[in-house]
């Protein structure tokens, strides 16, 4: 039968995580990171907080996660609001759509970081 674990709290378990900025696919083909952004993370807390780091600027903030809609909203400290579509998840890897203008056809991968050191 599987998991009594209903979807949407599965689907917020597995987003509370560090994700690190992996990729860009734009128009099928994958793209790497550019230097500015080798450190690139998005970091999802329990507790509906964030911080990320984006070309080296670090942000913290709150977010609301719409399982239905399939999309968070991350707002800033400083007031700025982003929303993001979740294409994909998994528990090694987020694929999100940011609705901004620029890069709103560019698909944005981040995946965890290496698991192997937990105790």
């Amino acid at each position: 039968m599987g998991s009594n674990v209903p979807h949407e709290q599965n689907t917020a378990n597995v987003l509370f995580n560090r994700w690190h900025l992996d990729t860009y696919k734009i128009a099928g083909y994958k793209y790497p990171t550019n230097k500015k952004e080798i450190d690139d993370y998005l970091f999802f807390k329990e507790d509906m907080t964030f911080t990320s780091k984006s070309e080296g600027k670090e942000e913290r903030g709150t977010f609301i996660l719409n399982i239905n809609g399939a999309y968070v909203v991350m707002s800033a400290k400083n007031g700025e609001q982003i929303k993001a579509y979740i294409i994909s998840i998994s528990n090694n890897s987020l694929v999100l759509k940011y609705d901004i203008n620029e890069i709103r056809d560019i698909e944005v991968h981040y995946n965890r970081p290496n698991q192997t050191h937990k105790l």
